[in-house]
């Protein structure tokens, strides 16, 4: 199952209801993934940026996509951002698929190598 990491900072209104009265936001961003079928790996409070990160599993992008529109359309978080985690073994897969597929691409450089500026076609 694909696994996700999501950034997301709460708007101001969010962060002063947890200060007033704080609750466990885990348990909630769990039972959201798990509705759609996931599950919440970690989930963790950051400082910078951010105000939270998590890391989970989804069936898919698009499962991923619903739980997170369930979740940030109510209009508690302000921004976030979400990246596809590769595993270290997949990584590994994945390059050598690269070395054994021709594509036929080139660089820039290799593009423009032995061209010559002979004038003229300006």
């Amino acid at each position: 199952m694909p696994r996700y990491m999501t950034f997301a900072s709460f708007t101001q209104d969010s962060l002063s209801a947890l200060t007033e009265r704080p609750s466990n936001h885990a348990e909630s961003v769990g039972r959201v993934f798990e509705k759609h079928g996931g599950k919440l790996i970690d989930f963790y409070w950051t400082f910078g940026d951010h105000d939270v990160v998590f890391i989970y599993d989804a069936p898919t992008n698009e499962v991923t996509f619903a739980a997170l529109f369930a979740m940030y359309g109510r209009g508690a978080v302000e921004n976030h951002e979400t990246i596809v985690l590769i595993s270290n073994e997949e990584a590994i897969n994945a390059m050598k698929l690269a070395g054994t597929v021709e594509t036929g691409y080139r660089t820039p450089r290799q593009e423009w190598q032995g061209w010559v500026d002979e004038g003229g076609e300006g």
